[in-house]
C-alpha cells in the first residue's frame, strides 16, 4: 500500500473535483481510495506515505505518438539543405539519423526521454520507433527502459517499404514478435500495436500482408495519417482518396492516428 497526499487532488469527479488537503491510496497498481489525507493516513497506518508538500496530486498525462529516438536530433546541426516539403525533412534528418541506431542507442535514447516524461507528470507513452540498421530486438530494448523506469507503454515498430523488402520484412516481424510477447506477458504496463508509417512508405502488398497477419493479434494499428501535404496528395494521386479512407477501406482499425 501507499499512500500519497498533502495535496491538491484533482478528482476528475463532477460532485467534488477538488479535494483541498487530499490523500490517494494505491495498491497493486491501483488507486483504491481517495479522501483527506489525515482520514486516509488514519485508515492505513502503517503504508508508505508520499508527502505531495501542497503540490498537484492527478491522473497521469499520456502521451499518445512519441518517437523516442529522436531524442538524439535534440539541438543536432543538421547539413541537408532546408528542407521545403516531408520528404525533404525525412531524407535529410530522420531517415538519416534512424539508420545509424544500435540497439544500444534505442535503449539509451528511450531512457532518457522517460525520465523526463515521468517528471513532467507523462505515465502513459505511446511510441512508434524505427532503427533499419538494428531493427531485430528494438521493441524489447524500449520495453526493458521502461520497466526500469516504471512507465505504462505502448510499443510498434514502424513498418515502411522505404529501406527495401528485407528491412520492411524485418520490421514487421519485430511487430509480430513483440505483439505476441505482450498478450502472452498480460502485463498492463507494456503492450505492443502494429506500427505504420506514411501512406506514400507502404505500398498496397506490404499493407495487406499486414492485415493479414494483425487478424490473430488481437490488437490495433498505430499509423500516420497526415505528417505533410505532400502524403496527402501522394494517396490521392495513387489511390483516388485520402489517407484515412485508404486506411479504413483496406481493413485497418487505427489504434492511434498522428498528424
Amino acid at each position: 500500500m501507499l499512500l500519497i497526499g498533502n495535496g491538491k487532488v484533482i478528482t476528475r469527479d463532477n460532485v467534488k473535483p477538488i479535494i483541498e488537503d487530499g490523500c490517494i491510496a494505491v495498491e497493486n497498481n491501483e488507486i483504491v481510495e481517495i479522501g483527506l489525507t489525515k482520514e486516509i493516513k488514519n485508515k492505513y497506518a502503517k503504508a508508505k506515505f508520499i508527502d505531495a508538500k501542497g503540490k498537484l496530486i492527478m491522473p497521469g498525462f499520456i502521451n499518445t505518438h512519441m518517437h523516442y529516438y529522436s531524442t538524439f536530433a535534440r539541438g543536432i546541426a543538421s547539413d541537408s539543405p532546408k528542407a521545403t516539403k516531408l520528404s525533404e525533412i525525412l531524407k535529410g534528418l530522420w531517415w538519416r539519423l534512424d539508420k545509424t541506431l544500435t540497439l544500444e542507442d534505442v535503449y539509451y535514447s528511450a531512457l532518457a526521454p522517460m525520465i523526463d516524461q515521468v517528471k513532467n507528470g507523462v505515465t502513459t507513452v505511446f511510441d512508434h520507433h524505427a532503427s533499419p540498421s538494428a531493427v531485430t530486438g528494438s521493441l524489447f530494448k524500449i520495453a526493458d527502459a521502461a520497466k526500469e523506469i516504471g512507465i505504462r507503454s505502448n510499443l510498434c515498430y514502424e513498418t515502411s517499404d522505404r529501406d527495401g523488402e528485407k528491412k520492411c520484412e524485418e520490421g514487421i516481424a519485430e511487430n509480430v514478435a513483440f505483439i505476441k510477447y505482450c498478450n502472452h506477458k498480460n502485463d498492463d504496463m507494456i503492450k505492443g500495436m502494429f506500427g505504420l508509417h506514411a501512406s506514400m512508405t507502404i505500398s498496397d502488398k506490404t499493407l495487406y500482408k499486414c492485415l493479414d497477419l494483425i487478424a490473430d493479434l488481437n490488437t490495433g494499428f498505430h499509423v500516420h495519417t497526415g505528417e505533410g501535404i505532400e502524403d496527402a496528395e501522394d494517396c490521392m494521386r495513387k489511390y483516388g482518396k485520402g489517407i484515412v479512407e485508404r486506411w479504413y477501406d483496406a481493413g485497418v482499425q487505427i489504434g492511434r492516428a498522428s498528424c
